[in-house]
């Protein structure tokens, strides 16, 4: 059976999740219409347990990558893919049983789209205006995470993808960016629902000490800030918030005393900016062509 719509799940350090994901998945309205792809990045792991799930679906691919990079594994199950969609989904997601099958007539009925869903207690998500998310579907947003996000696939390739340089959310912030750069429209609808099962052990949640914690945040600044339209003077004027802030009240770093967290995070300065010069890491050269399709 052709598949409908390719669900590309990245994973890494959670191999007990996934037979819980592909579980729920199996059980939802069109389960047969789907491509999923698997992109674990787990050193090691061995993914032949998932082989009994192929039986639910159109097609289940497992594909392991050397590197856990959350940009670069949606990447690789897109480019894998074989449906005209592409749904992203994080592995401590779980579908609305009727989410494919509003999703597919929503996809059709809105091109230029990227739609995403809503779950309880999500997070606020900011709309393009700056003003907080009402849910509606006719408000284009700020920023879509990729905890569930649905795009066509020839849009998602001529974007680039994500940039593997940034993790963290800050990839799908800058692919929001991006995206509508081309006119595209991001938009949370509230048909399609979903369920977050927060599972933050484990995967990309692990603790990281503050000495490597606070120059990867200084480094994911000053890239993002600057890919997205920032001139120098405005790139390093963030930075110094970000020292600032974390130094005052740390909402990312972990520990330390205000001195020792400045000091981190102020040393990291210089090869922050050195960072936020690089070219970006996609996984195709975006199209010239901009505009919705």
């Amino acid at each position: 059976m052709t598949a409908a719509v390719s669900v590309v799940v990245p994973t890494f350090r959670r191999l007990e999740r996934l037979p819980i994901l592909l579980t729920r998945l199996a059980a939802i309205d069109r389960a047969a219409n789907l491509d999923i792809v698997i992109v674990d990045q787990t050193p090691g792991a061995d993914l032949s347990v998932l082989e009994r799930f192929s039986e639910h679906f159109a097609s289940l691919h497992c594909i392991h990558l050397a590197e856990a990079n959350v940009a670069l594994a949606r990447n690789t199950g897109a480019e894998a893919a074989s449906g005209d969609i592409l749904l992203f989904m994080d592995d401590d997601m779980a579908l609305d049983r009727s989410f494919i099958s509003r999703l597919l007539p929503l996809m059709e009925r809105m091109p230029g789209t990227v739609l995403g869903a809503v779950w309880p207690h999500q997070a606020a998500i900011e709309r393009a205006d700056g003003l907080p998310s009402t849910g509606q579907d006719d408000e284009t947003l700020a920023f879509l995470p990729t905890g569930v996000l649905a795009i066509n696939r020839q849009d998602f390739l001529a974007a680039g993808g994500f940039d593997a340089r940034l993790d963290r959310y800050f990839e799908d912030a800058e692919f929001s960016h991006r995206l509508k750069q081309r006119g595209l429209r991001l938009i949370r609808h509230p048909v399609l629902e979903a369920e977050h099962h927060d599972h933050r052990e484990n995967g990309t949640w692990y603790s990281r000490s503050m000495m490597e914690a606070a120059p990867r945040l200084m480094r994911q600044t000053a890239y993002f800030r600057r890919k997205t339209g920032r001139s120098w003077a405005k790139v390093l004027l963030d930075l110094l918030r970000v020292i600032a802030s974390e130094t005052r009240r740390p909402g990312y770093l972990r520990g330390g005393t205000q001195l020792s967290r400045a000091a981190a995070l102020g040393f990291s300065l210089p090869a922050a900016l050195i960072y936020a010069a690089r070219s970006p890491l996609l996984a195709h050269a975006p199209s010239s062509s901009g505009g919705a399709g």
